[in-house]
């Protein structure tokens, strides 16, 4: 089983740290491991991250899964079931949750959709040490 949790990373911070990922992988896996620290932790997490733009999402999953076969949703979790591959995607107010097993097929359904809403969501898989921004970040290049 595969779980991601994806963030709005601020626009500046996401621009400065793009190409060195590590950094903000690390800030979020220290936020879920170092219990005595979380306080101070969850102040620069906040500071990096933004609120997830809800009632747009919602309305863009329903409108792309509507009619999907294997499609359900409750309140603000959204699943897909596919023969071989299931996702569960549930929206909370600062992150977004996605669990997958599988094949990737519906994950990246609810990739796709996602890096849509805004360019600059990571998401991280701690259990396999794995992170990347769902919509690559364009360097401005200087001649």
């Amino acid at each position: 089983m595969r779980e991601y949790m994806i963030y709005l990373i601020e626009e500046e911070v996401a621009k400065h740290y793009s190409g060195n990922e590590l950094k903000l992988f690390q800030l979020f896996q220290q936020y879920e491991q170092e219990e005595p620290l979380r306080s101070i932790i969850k102040r620069q997490v906040d500071y990096v991250t933004l609120p997830v733009p809800t009632f747009p999402l919602q309305q863009s999953l329903e409108q792309a899964l509507k009619n999907k076969e294997g499609y359900k949703r409750v309140a603000y979790q959204h699943k897909i079931e596919k023969e071989d591959s299931t996702a569960k995607l549930s929206i909370f107010e600062k992150y977004l949750k996605l669990s997958s097993k599988g094949s990737f097929e519906a994950e990246a359904i609810f990739f796709e959709i996602i890096r849509k809403q805004a360019p600059y969501f990571l998401a991280i898989d701690a259990s396999s040490n794995r992170y990347g921004w769902l919509q690559p970040i364009k360097q401005r290049k200087f001649v």
